[in-house]
């Protein structure tokens, strides 16, 4: 069935292989504040720490740095919109209902 879908969405002359792409739901259901904080921060951490050493390695390379600059400015972003949704639902007595899916598709080079 998710093959079907994807075969669906994909626009014409897409470069994924969506029949041969894999999809899983990482996280779902409803937690508490405390918890999302943990999994969606430490997650939103840890991408912060590997696109900054990403960054590292391209100056050392001397190469275009705008991008995995750009990126790290997103994901901080991201990590003060999760911070205050977390404390606004532990504010008001609310938990959380995560969906996560990560597809993974191949593509061919460009």
């Amino acid at each position: 069935m998710t093959n079907k879908i994807f075969q669906w969405l994909k626009p014409k002359n897409s470069p994924h292989d969506f029949d041969n792409a894999f999809e899983d739901r990482l996280e779902e259901g409803i937690f508490e504040p405390s918890e999302s904080a943990e999994e969606l921060l430490s997650l939103l951490n840890y991408k912060i720490k590997f696109h900054t050493v990403q960054l590292l390695n391209l100056q050392e390379e001397d190469k275009d740095l705008e991008k995995s600059r750009k990126r790290i400015e997103e994901l901080k972003l991201a990590k003060k919109q999760v911070t205050d949704l977390v404390v606004d639902a532990r504010n008001k007595g609310q938990v959380l209902d995560i969906f996560s899916t990560i597809i993974v598709a191949p593509k061919k080079r460009t």
